[in-house]
């Protein structure tokens, strides 16, 4: 009996210690309740004065704290040093510096926008960034001053030296960079300067990116253009007193004869003639006219006639052959009559006469597709604007002298034609004048024109010479 009352005894003394056990698990779990309730109540209580917990603002949280202390913390990282990495080297600047700026203000107004919503709505919002940070972006302004100093750093990235050079003996360009071009990511700079803000203890590498260098198209357009120059021969018809002089220059003799210049900072190839090369054949070529010209001004002209079939082929005109006269002057002194019109095909060239005194001397382009006629003409009927249905081309300042019963069309002296591609107008290139390009009439450049349609009147005499 004993040992029966001994054993009860024990296991009484378990039930106790388990009771006591369970009521001391109760009361720990009744006070972390109420520890996390009245955390709530509190957090509830001073909403109206502190930041809602896991309040994130740039690098920091600033969950939980007044607003003097938000304030503080903007001010002082938006004044600290930005430590800006461009193309390997860093510089240690202000946000005013670089033209960006922030409402302080306005951003504590976007931190505490929560602590203004009903209360109901409140409590929801703090349990839920308990759990889930709230981020709050700083609203930086990016001024005119921003993208100045965006423009400073995309110029520094292209102050290196480009140099195009040409070799004058295959007439081909090339293009030297010695560096590639670059210039900042604008947009993706903008929202790396909004993430970063607060990170005063690390440099911000501002994103750049390559850019393609314009030179490269312009040398690969220009060399196109100047195997088009070179690609076929130039035959030189030297004129004198209706005598012709043919010279024919091959491939090689434009690529030695001539030079081409090329730079950078223009899309045009002024071409030049190499007399020390060019003038020894030239004179063996005019030899046969003897002492009956002036060798300075046949030099010059025949030159300037090659140098302009060449900017002719080169600006995509047709230029097998040009004709240059080497005549000093008019043919006639103003004996034909007491207003006339005389014409040189030789020389490229018209002239103007009124009692007996040459009033001016013209450039002009005559015909290449058919011939100018040769003889006395006169003005027979005028236009301000004709137009050609062989060509399809409107021919300011039209002047005809001549009915062709061939073509069934008149010969005229007109301004450079032009057509129109859609609604855009194409001018006739003012290359063309100073060498035969036209289909037989006489074109005078712009301006010209306008001057020898005022001067004459239908009647007036036109003398033409070959």
């Amino acid at each position: 009996m004993k040992r029966h009352v001994d054993t009860m005894t024990h296991h009484a003394r378990r039930i106790v210690r388990h009771l006591r056990h369970r009521r001391i698990i109760t009361r720990r779990r009744i006070l972390s309740v109420f520890t996390a309730i009245n955390a709530l109540f509190l957090l509830i209580i001073g909403a109206n004065t502190l930041s809602l917990p896991n309040t994130i603002v740039g690098h920091a949280n600033l969950g939980l704290k007044t607003k003097a202390s938000v304030r503080a913390y903007l001010t002082q990282s938006y004044m600290s040093t930005l430590q800006l990495t461009i193309n390997a080297q860093t510089y240690d600047l202000s946000y005013e510096h670089i033209g960006v700026y922030m409402d302080v203000e306005e951003t504590i107004k976007e931190i505490f926008a929560p602590n203004r919503l009903p209360w109901q709505t409140k409590i929801g919002s703090i349990v839920t960034q308990v759990f889930r940070p709230r981020a709050v972006h700083v609203p930086l302004t990016f001024s005119q001053e921003f993208y100045e100093y965006i423009a400073k750093i995309n110029a520094a990235g292209s102050t290196h030296q480009d140099i195009v050079y040409l070799d004058q003996d295959n007439k081909q360009a090339t293009l030297y960079a010695p560096q590639q071009r670059y210039i900042v990511d604008m947009e993706l700079f903008q929202q790396e300067l909004l993430a970063h803000f607060g990170a005063t203890d690390s440099p911000l590498t501002v994103p750049l990116v390559e850019t393609p260098n314009s030179l490269e198209e312009k040398v690969a357009t220009t060399n196109s253009k100047l195997a088009r120059v070179y690609k076929d021969p130039l035959t030189v018809i030297v004129g004198l007193n209706g005598s012709n002089q043919f010279i024919t220059l091959s491939q090689d003799d434009l690529r030695r004869y001539t030079t081409a210049s090329i730079s950078a900072d223009s899309d045009a190839v002024p071409f030049s003639v190499n007399y020390d090369s060019f003038l020894p054949d030239l004179t063996t070529a005019l030899s046969v006219y003897k002492s009956s010209f002036n060798p300075a001004t046949a030099y010059e002209r025949v030159g300037n006639g090659v140098k302009n079939a060449l900017a002719t082929r080169f600006a995509g005109g047709p230029a097998e052959s040009v004709k240059v006269g080497i005549d000093s002057g008019p043919n006639t002194e103003g004996e034909i009559a007491d207003k006339y019109i005389e014409i040189d095909l030789s020389q490229q060239k018209l002239f103007t006469f009124r009692k007996k005194m040459l009033i001016k001397t013209y450039r002009v382009s005559t015909g290449k597709d058919y011939p100018t006629p040769v003889g006395s003409f006169k003005i027979l009927n005028k236009s301000g604007l004709g137009f050609s249905s062989i060509y399809n081309v409107w021919m300011p300042y039209w002047m005809g002298f001549e009915f062709s019963k061939e073509l069934h069309a008149y010969f005229g002296i007109h301004e450079l034609p032009y057509f129109y591609s859609g609604r855009n107008k194409i001018q006739r290139p003012r290359e063309f004048i100073g060498a035969p390009n036209t289909g037989g009439c006489v074109a005078l450049d712009i301006g010209d024109a306008k001057e020898v349609y005022q001067f004459a009147d239908v009647g007036t005499p036109v003398v033409i010479y070959q």
